[in-house]
This record gives C-alpha cells, structure tokens and sequence, in this order.
C-alpha cells in the first residue's frame, strides 16, 4: 500500500509517496542528502539544482560501474564453472578412449590366437 511519507534532502522537505517501508526510504533520503553536501561542500557549488544533478551522476556512476563489476563476476564465474566442466568431460572422453583402446588391442590378441 501506497503512503505519503516526508523526507529531508538538502534543507529541503520533500512529501514522496512508496510502497516500500518507510525506514528504507528515509535512509535512502539520508543518502542522497549526504552525498549532495559532500557534493556541494567539494566543488563548491551552491546552486541546489546543480548539486542534485551532479549527485544523480554521482550515484547513477557509482550503480553502473558496481552493475559491470558484478556482471564481471559472474562471467569470471561462468567461465571458470564451463573450464572445470570441461576439464572433467576431457578426462572422461580420454578414459574412454583409452579405454576403447585397450579393449580393441585385447579383442586383436584374441582373434590372433584363436587362429
């Protein structure tokens, strides 16, 4: 269920309204406050507007770049899960081949002596 809920960003009072728990969404209010002072404080900007689009592009850089650090770690994963699988079917053909080998030279001894 939908709820109004105010939160605190920048000196500013913002009613926003979610359906996800109203801690959660204060904390992530906090964030964006937090992030928008460090912003302000660092590039000396003072215009509210100009802070909040240089923290969007701060965030949604910080989300992007842990996105392909992620998908960077699952493909490392994949790729080292398909070597194993592989190595394992690898040994498994060349068991089988020899294997094969071994019973067609003993298949070769036995016509020879039995002729």
């Amino acid at each position: 269920m939908k709820r109004l809920m105010e939160v605190h960003i920048f000196g500013q009072t913002f009613t926003v309204t979610s359906e996800d728990d109203e801690q959660y969404v204060r904390e992530i209010a906090s964030f964006v406050d937090q992030r928008m002072r460090q912003i302000a404080e660092s590039a000396k900007v003072t215009v509210p507007f100009r802070v909040a689009i240089m923290a969007a592009l701060s965030i949604a850089d910080e989300l992007a770049k842990s996105g392909q650090q992620e998908s960077s770690q699952q493909e490392t994963q994949l790729i080292q899960e398909a070597e194993l699988i592989s190595s394992r079917l690898l040994e498994r053909l060349e068991k089988a081949e020899s294997h094969a080998s071994e019973t067609t030279a003993d298949n070769t001894l036995n016509s020879h002596s039995a002729g």
